[in-house]
C-alpha cells in the first residue's frame, strides 16, 4: 500500500468535522504553490538542452529576470 492510499484510509475514518477542518489547512496553504503548465516547462527544459548543447542561443539574463518577474506580476 502507498503512502498516499494509507493516508487516504486514514482521512476516510476521520469525523466530519475533522475533515473540514483538514480540507481548509490545505487549502490555506495552496497560496504558496506556484502552477506550473507542464507543456511550458517541457519547452523551457528543451530550450535549456538546446542551449547547453549550443544549438541555440542563450537569452540575456536581465531580460529573463524581467519575463519571471512579468509572470510573477501576472502580465
Amino acid at each position: 500500500m502507498s503512502t498516499a492510499q494509507i493516508i487516504y484510509e486514514q482521512y476516510k475514518v476521520l469525523p466530519v468535522d475533522v475533515r473540514n477542518e483538514l480540507i481548509e489547512l490545505i487549502n490555506e496553504d495552496r497560496e504558496a504553490y506556484v502552477q506550473v503548465c507542464v507543456p511550458s516547462l517541457r519547452a523551457g527544459l528543451k530550450d535549456l538542452k538546446q542551449a547547453l548543447d549550443g544549438k541555440k542561443q542563450g537569452k540575456d539574463a536581465r531580460l529573463l529576470m524581467d519575463e519571471l518577474r512579468g509572470a510573477l506580476v501576472g502580465e
